[in-house]
């Protein structure tokens, strides 16, 4: 039996985007006091694990991902992004549904696609980005 009707929950939106948006103009004691922030440079070295064709996926993502979006705190995510899209093409096409579906959420959250883009609200890059 199929769950229709039943949907997944919005993600949280970050606090620089509904800042950005003046969300909290009215009601400015709705905004987290303590949301943390990451002050560290994405570190472009890949991880050990990923060879072959993940090493170049995690080359090509970090090279599409628009400027100023990645911190240190997304090695995890474009590891992620590295090894299902790797999964993707070896399977030229047959890739199952949860593995498309967790793919493009992914690629949203780095900005890697048009909705995902909307999204961001980035300072402007400084000269380097990364490490």
């Amino acid at each position: 039996m199929m769950n229709e009707g039943l949907t997944m929950p919005r993600p949280k939106t970050a606090t620089s985007i509904l800042e950005a948006r003046g969300a909290y103009k009215a009601n400015p004691q709705r905004k987290p006091l303590h949301e943390p922030i990451v002050n560290e440079p994405f570190d472009t070295t890949p991880p050990e694990e990923l060879e072959g064709k993940e090493l170049e996926c995690w080359h090509e993502t970090i090279g599409l991902v628009p400027a100023g979006v990645l911190t240190a705190a997304d090695r995890m995510s474009v590891e992620l992004v590295a090894v299902l899209m790797t999964e993707f093409r070896a399977k030229k096409g047959k890739t199952p549904g949860a593995v498309l579906n967790r793919l493009a959420m992914e690629l949203g959250k780095l900005g890697l696609n048009p909705s995902g883009r909307a999204g961001l609200v980035v300072e402007k890059p400084k000269e380097n980005q990364f490490k």
